[in-house]
């Protein structure tokens, strides 16, 4: 019976033992198969430039029946800043999103996790190819070449990211076919991107229309108003080799500002600057020219960044990494933080203390109970009491500043960037609320990488709330972008009675302080606008030439203290804040044309946070580009003839402010604004202001005839202005071309600048 019982508990056990053995098993096979899984794809095949983004595209698959919560971690090699994306995935479905990560170092590869419901189910490694900034061009469709031009690939809809950011990488992207139709996203971050210094392509042919519809308004340079046979001329002149097939395309008729390549009557293409990018918009269709000898050198020198800006870490083909650049030294100019008086109070405290010891030893001695226990609670209570005011009422050890400048790119969408800089004496977890999802990353402070103490933290991607631990005395600072709804302020110039008008309205919910017109090195001041209030003013006759050295950002500090509006002595950081930020915005680059015309104005409030820092300085900058319009006669003074850089053979000065001439002869180019590129001129001023020129210098001026194309003397003097009579054949496009011979290497850094009378058609 026993040894019965003993088999039957043996045989009970072994079958638990299997039974639990098999549970293990299942319960492994379980976790070792998620219900969600994750694909990962780079659309440029792991290509990168350092100081960008890099978009990672991220495909979750949840194959369970229940709901999941799902974060994805990306984190760079040697790192331990972590990118992150957190959403609930519902069971049984699909969905796609961006992930982006901000490579500050070459790194090799990129690691991803995928956790559900805070458990890590996957981990993938994406690998990483440097590349230098002027080989990162992509094409939307079939390549044209059959080298490696666009070298960061040829891209399908799907593959364009939805942010601007994660185009960053490119410095020329073409449009030649699209696959399906772009989102409104994809839409907006083409726009940003070009507005921040890309080159856009799109191709002509059959498939112009539509991929011109696919594109927002302010990326078109051109209508399309029938077919044509295309000039073939500027195609030979960029491949150096002839083309004798006849070139059919579409007729493109320019924008207002774009710029036509050929006959007007059929242009080859249309180029069309877009912020500090450009889009060229292609009359024909690539394919038109697969059997051309010439095609591998059209396209190279037809695809090339429009902007390269030298970076600590190298070249970008965006202006973002500039500007960022030009506000690092202010991260320093932090308020102080005001620290309790904790010596002096703890002296009060002490001596408070004997004369309350003393007191009560007194009453002791003479046995008298009731007074000692009187003042022991008296003590307790002013003690409590006085803990509880100097804790409500110090000043906090906290100090911040946000500097946010906000960019008009069209009339419905701005983008903001925002550096926020913190310093706590006490840890402290600092929560930051925006209006709208922003994208962050750590920013450099004078050799730290502005993470905490032990160097990991997370940013939560597209969201908008961010907390951020704060380490006790580390100054740690983060730049946060967004695109927001434009706030409703409208500047334009207008073309009145033979002068420019200067139109500003303030239709938004904030107070636009101290407004200025910029264009070149003048201004024009309209001081405080309140919602819905409007000025206007015209652009003067004669503006008296602006301080040589400065760059805008200072000239504006300089006209607000000459007009009394800075005399406070504590505002020397402020000012510093200010000026950078508008160098920030104008970005006035010195191999680069861009004079404007610009409207600065500071806001009263952030509109990219819900919740002002408490604590701190707080400067937000609105800038927008107005436009000119109208038409009739117009006269422009002296100023508005600007030096492009570019077009001239010459170097820029160490100041910025003109050209130092070399060698026997020397071209420079003087241009208008691309809104007044249809100009007609009666007359035009040109004015050489050469910082060494004496009498005695020979030198001869001539000037290029656009009709015969000749270079025709002119009657110089470097001392004063000269007037080019009948002047229509030496304006075109906006642009005049000098050529200047003799003692040019005794003029020094010359500054040329000049204006026009005409008629605006």
């Amino acid at each position: 019976m026993i040894v019965r019982r003993l088999r039957l508990t043996v045989l009970l056990s072994l079958i638990s033992v299997c039974l639990l053995v098999v549970q293990i098993a299942s319960f492994r096979v379980a976790m070792a198969q998620p219900p969600v899984s994750l694909e990962l794809g780079a659309p440029f095949a792991g290509q990168y430039v350092v100081g960008q983004w890099l978009p990672l595209q991220v495909t979750l698959r949840n194959q369970g029946l229940a709901a999941a919560t799902v974060t994805v971690t990306a984190t760079p090699a040697d790192s331990a800043i972590q990118y992150v994306r957190t959403l609930r995935l519902a069971g049984q479905t699909q969905q796609s999103l961006w992930l982006y990560v901000f490579l500050a170092q070459p790194v090799r590869a990129v690691f991803v996790t995928l956790a559900i419901d805070g458990v890590i189910v996957d981990r993938q490694e994406v690998a990483l190819l440097l590349r230098p900034v002027e080989r990162m061009r992509a094409v939307l469709g079939l390549s044209p070449v059959t080298s490696d031009l666009f070298a960061a690939g040829s891209l399908q809809v799907t593959n364009l990211p939805d942010h601007y950011l994660g185009l960053s990488n490119l410095s020329v992207l073409a449009m030649f076919d699209l696959d399906a139709p772009l989102l409104a996203a994809q839409q907006t971050a083409l726009l940003a991107w070009v507005y921040n210094g890309g080159h856009l392509i799109i191709g002509g042919g059959p498939a112009a229309i539509a991929l011109q519809a696919a594109l927002p308004p302010a990326l078109h340079a051109a209508t399309i108003t029938g077919v044509a046979v295309i000039d073939r001329a500027p195609l030979v002149a960029l491949g150096k080799s002839l083309l004798n097939t006849p070139l059919l395309g579409v007729h493109l008729a320019p924008v207002t500002g774009a710029q036509y390549r050929g006959d007007p009557e059929a242009p080859a293409w249309v180029e069309y600057a877009v912020g500090r990018g450009r889009v060229t918009q292609l009359a024909f269709a690539p394919e038109a020219l697969a059997d051309w000898a010439g095609r591998e050198q059209f396209w190279t020198a037809l695809a090339q960044p429009v902007l390269l800006v030298s970076t600590p870490v190298g070249a970008s083909a965006q202006i973002t990494p500039w500007q960022l650049q030009t506000l690092t030294p202010m991260l320093g100019a932090l308020p102080q933080i005001a620290i309790p008086a904790f010596a002096e109070g703890l002296t009060a405290l002490t001596w408070y203390a004997v004369v309350i010891v003393l007191l009560a030893l007194g009453f002791w001695r003479w046995r008298r109970m009731v007074p000692v226990v009187s003042l022991l609670v008296v003590a307790l209570i002013s003690t409590i009491v006085g803990l509880w005011w100097a804790n409500a009422n110090m000043a906090p050890a906290y100090s911040a500043l946000q500097m946010t400048l906000i960019e008009v790119i069209d009339g419905e969408r701005a983008q903001a960037q925002t550096i926020s800089v913190m310093l706590s004496a006490m840890p402290r977890t600092e929560t930051m609320l925006f209006t709208s999802p922003v994208i962050a990353r750590p920013f450099i402070i004078a050799g730290s990488d502005g993470s905490p103490a032990d160097g990991s933290e997370s940013f939560a991607q597209m969201t908008t709330q961010l907390e951020r631990q704060l380490a006790p005395w580390r100054t740690q600072a983060l730049w946060t972008t967004a695109i927001i709804p434009a706030p409703a302020v409208r500047a334009t110039l207008v073309v009145d009675q033979g002068r420019l008008r200067v139109d500003v309205q303030n239709d938004s919910q904030y107070t636009l302080r101290d407004v200025f017109v910029a264009y070149g090195d003048q201004l024009l001041f309209f001081g405080t606008l309140r919602p819905g209030a409007r000025s206007v003013a015209r652009w003067p006759a004669l503006l008296a030439p602006a301080v040589a050295g400065l760059s805008l950002g200072q000239l504006v500090i300089k006209d607000l203290q000459d007009n009394g509006l800075l005399l406070d002595g504590n505002m020397e950081k402020e000012t510093q804040i200010r000026a950078a930020l508008v160098d920030a915005a104008v970005a006035a680059l010195p191999t680069r044309f861009d004079p404007g015309p610009f409207m600065l104005a500071w806001l009263d409030r952030d509109p990219t946070v819900l919740v002002q820092p408490p604590i701190g300085a707080v400067e937000t900058l609105f800038m927008m580009r107005p436009p000119i319009r109208g038409q009739g006669e117009l006269s422009l003074p002296v100023g508005w003839l600007r030096l492009d850089p570019a077009g001239s053979e010459a170097t820029p000065c160490l100041n910025g402010q003109g050209v130092q001439l070399s060698g026997e002869t020397a071209e420079i180019h003087l241009r208008l604004p691309p809104d007044l590129s249809l100009l007609r001129a009666s007359a035009i001023q040109v004015r050489l202001s050469p910082t060494d020129a004496t009498s005695n210098v020979n030198l001869a001026l001539r000037a290029y005839n656009w009709v015969t194309g000749a270079w025709d003397t002119l009657v110089f003097n470097p001392l004063s202005t000269t007037t080019i009579t009948d002047a229509e054949p030496y304006l075109r496009s906006g642009e005049v071309r000098l050529r200047l011979s003799g003692g040019l290497d005794r003029l020094g850094c010359v500054v040329a600048t000049g204006g026009v009378q005409g008629v605006l058609p």
